[in-house]
């Protein structure tokens, strides 16, 4: 699974694989948690399924976005 982090996902991410860089980590671990360095303010966080190749699953599974504050 993946975290999107001040992104969500959206069709045009469908069949592409995803990212490794700061606005989205890779759990392919199976990591059940995390710790985030966030700066202060408002931010999205959304998690997503990917494949082996992180390539979001079809038909995509994806949780829905939450935002939270960070201060």
């Amino acid at each position: 699974h993946h975290l999107f982090i001040d992104t969500t996902f959206s069709t045009d991410d469908a069949g592409i694989p995803i990212p490794l860089d700061s606005r989205h980590m890779h759990f392919g671990g199976g990591q059940t948690e995390t710790t985030l360095a966030l700066p202060p303010g408002r931010h999205t966080l959304q998690l997503v399924r990917g494949d082996s190749l992180h390539i979001p699953v079809n038909p995509p599974v994806v949780s829905p976005a939450i935002n939270i504050t960070v201060k």
